[in-house]
């Protein structure tokens, strides 16, 4: 059986919120070292995840599905195949993450994306100068 939990992040401020699900046979600290390092501030996002490298990629993978939603102007996500696209497209499939193995919803990474719930209420106030 898998080594599976599931993980929410929130955006207060925003009311922002998107639930992860991590594999972490696939997930290990070797991995996670890789991706981690991979990508430029590794030091920083291990100092903000309290030296704890497998949830700085968690946080990382939230953060690059969070982008994706916000680059479309917001959304939300509660299927099983929308967040299988999603995290194919948007995650296992971009630089960085090792991309997809087979018909496994987790790719290399070990993360899944389950809901997501970023919605944009872009309510400007206009004026005229």
């Amino acid at each position: 059986m898998a080594n599976l939990k599931k993980y929410t992040l929130k955006d207060t401020w925003k009311d922002w919120e998107i639930t992860l699900e991590v594999n972490h046979d696939q997930l290990t600290v070797e991995r996670a070292t890789l991706i981690n390092e991979y990508w430029s501030d590794s030091k920083w996002r291990l100092s903000e995840a309290n030296q704890d490298v497998v949830m700085a990629v968690i946080k990382m993978a939230a953060r690059q599905l969070v982008f994706a939603f916000l680059e479309i102007g917001g959304g939300t996500c509660n299927t099983t195949e929308a967040a299988g696209c999603w995290t194919r497209d948007n995650l296992h499939n971009q630089e960085g993450w090792g991309g997809t193995e087979g018909n496994e919803p987790f790719g290399w990474c070990g993360i899944r994306l389950l809901s997501a719930d970023i919605e944009v209420d872009l309510d400007l106030e206009f004026q005229e100068d």
